[in-house]
């Protein structure tokens, strides 16, 4: 294994005050493209890895808008990697947002022995390895912000490495199908966590956030209810961004 390979894009291509390179780490045999961001002037504060949610990928606008946030408020570098059958990992015919979050659905649904998700979590580590080299990053506070698939893939990279100091997770309950091993790795995560989650959500109940929060060994643990479907208001983003540089001690 090595660490992360960056080839540089131009600065501020996608990012407001942001300067932006792709890199790849090569895990398990295979390639792992990501997204490095960082403030275009002066060092970064802190870094934060970005678990973008199904249907989505590294890049996606909703991504460079929580970068523009992190980077204008905060200071903090972000990382990004593509999820399964996301971004570049796909290599097939194109096809809508959609059909990628099924196609993630079902790989998920049908992850018996958990290959998916231990899969996912060495990708994270190794391309944390790689970042944590750079001379830019070294020795900065780490975070974890994941939403939906994020919070899937999220809690057991949390619970499986404790360079991770502090997380913003949510959009996800034990009552969709196979997640009930997610409130197991949850009680091994003991860092500051901010579960954030809306009633109406179309996709996970109520009582099945509650559960995986529950779960959460850590005591500085916070769950941030609002009104709403699967989508988080700015408010929130906002939010889970200010409990991150205070739990990092960068506010």
């Amino acid at each position: 294994m090595t660490g992360p390979h960056f080839e540089t894009t131009p600065a501020a291509a996608d990012a407001a005050g942001a300067a932006t390179q792709d890199f790849t780490v090569m895990q398990g045999g295979g390639a792992v493209p990501g997204a490095l961001w960082l403030p275009a002037q002066g060092s970064p504060k802190g870094l934060l890895l970005y678990g973008h949610g199904g249907s989505r990928h590294k890049r996606d606008p909703s991504v460079v808008g929580f970068v523009e946030a992190a980077i204008a408020r905060h200071g903090f570098a972000v990382a990004a990697i593509d999820g399964p059958v996301h971004g570049a990992r796909y290599d097939g015919p194109p096809r809508s947002g959609p059909d990628t979050q099924m196609a993630f659905r079902r790989q998920w649904e049908g992850d018996a022995d958990d290959s998916a998700m231990a899969g996912m979590v060495a990708d994270w580590r190794a391309a944390l390895d790689g970042l944590t080299a750079d001379p830019r990053l070294r020795g900065l506070p780490i975070g974890y912000y994941g939403l939906s698939m994020g919070h899937a893939f999220g809690v057991p990279l949390l619970a499986a490495d404790d360079r991770i100091a502090a997380a913003v997770i949510g959009l996800w309950g034990a009552n969709y199908p196979n997640s009930d091993r997610l409130a197991v790795a949850a009680g091994r995560v003991r860092c500051p966590t901010l579960s954030m989650q809306m009633r109406s959500d179309e996709l996970f109940t109520l009582d099945g956030a509650i559960a995986l929060f529950d779960a959460l060994a850590g005591d500085d643990k916070r769950f941030l209810l609002m009104p709403g479907p699967h989508t988080l208001t700015p408010e929130q983003t906002e939010t889970g961004l200010a409990f991150l540089a205070r739990r990092l001690d960068i506010a």
